[in-house]
């Protein structure tokens, strides 16, 4: 199925996952999670190539220690685990902190990790803010400052400013991020009121691209709050520049989030589009 859109058409590049989302960039690779699939997956698109690199329960955002071990977030147990080809190893466990499931995750070159939660059941419960976690260096663990409805996708810009969309407060929030690693929130930016931001990524001129949900789109923010928005055909939930010239934007979709429904059926895709301005900055995050 391919959809129109005013810069082109999206193509399936992959299919036959639960739920794709937490889209990287790296070495070459496209990264990303099934996470009703409970695997962490690689995509190379210049052969086709689906590999699988670690398995988790639930997995959410992931990202790599200075050392080149790949972390990755067990959402439902509220817990990093470094993932291996040899089995995982627990790296941090957030249960004490994280109101509700984790989510996605930022980990920077510093070997500083960002951690979201959704701070509520998602599926009984009206929504709660909350906060983001920081797991520093040598894994000690806090909450940061700042009440955010529903943190979701992390970037980093440039200028080292950390965007957090907020899915149901629908914004991003900026933080400034001190020497030592703690935040301290800068402003926002806000969106329309029928946006939901979930998974995002930053191209070369510090303008972000994030899925919204309920909207059925990707749309893209620039740092004066510009929007473009692009749609496709069925819920989208992260979305990644990559490809050679990382002009392709790839976007993890799928038909809802129900748990029972997508661990049931292999209906998740990720689709691809070429858009004008490359990603940048580590993973495609800016990390």
């Amino acid at each position: 199925m391919a959809v129109s859109s005013q810069s082109g058409t999206f193509e399936t590049v992959v299919d036959g996952i639960h739920f794709g989302e937490c889209l990287r960039w790296r070495d070459g690779l496209l990264w990303f999670v099934d996470m009703y699939g409970d695997a962490v997956l690689t995509f190379d698109p210049a052969s086709g190539e689906r590999q699988v690199a670690g398995e988790v329960f639930h997995p959410g955002g992931i990202g790599w220690l200075p050392d080149g071990r790949l972390l990755a977030v067990a959402s439902e147990d509220r817990t990093v685990f470094a993932v291996g080809p040899d089995g995982n190893e627990p790296y941090v466990d957030l249960s004490a902190v994280a109101p509700g499931w984790a989510n996605d995750m930022l980990v920077g070159r510093d070997g500083r990790a960002y951690v979201g939660n959704f701070g509520y059941d998602l599926f009984a419960e009206e929504m709660r803010p909350t906060q983001l976690i920081m797991v520093d260096a040598d894994r000690t663990v806090t909450v940061e400052p700042g009440e955010l409805g529903f943190p979701n996708g992390m970037v980093r810009r440039s200028d080292g400013t950390l965007v957090v969309a907020e899915t149901f407060a629908p914004g991003l929030a900026l933080f400034d991020v001190g020497a030592d690693g703690h935040l301290t929130l800068s402003g926002r930016i806000e969106l329309d009121s029928d946006l939901t931001p979930d998974g995002m990524c930053i191209d070369a001129e510090d303008a972000v691209w994030f899925a919204s949900v309920l909207t059925q789109e990707v749309v893209r923010v620039d740092t004066a709050g510009n929007a473009e928005r692009l749609a496709l055909d069925r819920n989208a939930y992260a979305c990644m520049l990559g490809g050679e010239d990382r002009r392709t934007l790839y976007v993890a979709t799928a038909p809802d989030h129900e748990p029972a429904n997508r661990r049931a059926a292999k209906e998740g895709r990720i689709e691809a589009i070429r858009v004008a301005v490359p990603g940048a900055g580590a993973d495609g995050i800016g990390a």
